[in-house]
């Protein structure tokens, strides 16, 4: 999944605005979090797939993907 499509989905569909992601990690404000992370992409030299916020913000839509669906 693209960076571009990334943004996409989390601008259709926003995250929670604090977030456990991980036991050691605690999303306190996910839209900067966010926005952090495609900022650092961006700016980015090289291939967006070697961007540890690539990685970052793919696992966590990953992540969001496992959670059982609100209905």
């Amino acid at each position: 999944m693209k960076p571009e499509e990334l943004r996409k989905y989390f601008e259709l569909n926003p995250p929670a605005p604090t977030f456990d992601w991980k036991p050691w990690a605690k999303i306190t404000d996910t839209q900067q979090f966010l926005n952090s992370c495609f900022t650092a992409i961006a700016n980015y030299k090289g291939d967006y797939s070697n961007c540890p916020s690539y990685w970052h913000v793919k696992e966590f839509y990953d992540d969001l993907q496992k959670l059982p669906k609100e209905e």
